[in-house]
């Protein structure tokens, strides 16, 4: 389980008052290939993100292949790169709206990563950072590419 804070790259979130950024709650697992190499995947949700009245939901489903190597005693550094499939909703909640607006899209992208972890026995605790980029929200003009950074918790099978 991973706990990250996430923000949006896109010129549209520079504008005073448009927050770019929240929070995002992922949940991954992955399973040894080979030695050092692993395939694994993603979900997660991004909360709390409002630009000028809009709010934004935002849930990246990803299948990653990584490299995981020992760089001292318990810690392992891994690094890797996937594609994703993310569904992403616009909700128009300003109070000078009388309509509330609601447009979604489903998003291609990819994205790579590296994580640093520490494992004790079958607990593993670790920081980890993200840069994902999307294709455009159609007919927004929007682009959902984003990067996030925190840490995670959870167990080694």
């Amino acid at each position: 389980m991973k706990l990250d804070y996430i923000a949006f790259t896109d010129d549209h979130f520079d504008k005073p008052g448009d927050e770019d950024d929240g929070l995002y709650i992922g949940l991954e697992g992955y399973a040894r290939i080979i030695q050092n190499l692993y395939l694994g995947g993603e979900v997660g949700r991004a909360v709390n993100i409002d630009i000028s009245g809009e709010d934004i939901s935002f849930f990246p489903v990803e299948v990653n292949l990584k490299y995981a190597i020992a760089a001292a005693r318990n810690f392992v550094v891994d690094f890797g790169a996937g594609v994703s499939y993310s569904y992403a909703e616009l909700r128009d909640d300003s109070f000078s709206s009388s309509v509330r607006d609601e447009r979604s899209d489903w998003l291609f992208g990819g994205q790579f990563f590296a994580d640093l972890t520490c494992k004790i026995h079958w607990f593993s605790i670790g920081i980890n950072t993200k840069y994902q980029i999307t294709q455009g929200f159609r007919g927004e003009g929007l682009d959902l590419s984003n990067w996030r950074i925190g840490a995670q918790i959870g167990a080694v099978f």
